[in-house]
């Protein structure tokens, strides 16, 4: 099992969140303290997944962040 802690925007979380559940992806989230960040929410968020799906995990990852920035 392969762990991320990370901390996102808690937009960004909410549309990552949405493509995880709507793709079925193989990876599990929990999301701890949320503070202010220069105005936005911010969110510590731990993904845990098997090794096998981080090239599919993070590709999905990747996909949402572009969509949510509005760079595709």
């Amino acid at each position: 099992m392969k762990s991320a802690k990370i901390e996102m925007n808690k937009g960004l979380l909410e549309a990552w969140l949405e493509a995880v559940h709507e793709n079925g992806l193989p990876v599990n989230i929990q999301t701890g303290r949320e503070y202010d960040c220069n105005g936005d929410r911010t969110v510590e968020v731990l993904m845990e997944y098997d090794e096998s799906d981080k090239m599919l995990v993070m590709g999905a990852l990747n996909a949402t962040i572009n969509e949510w920035a509005g760079l595709v």
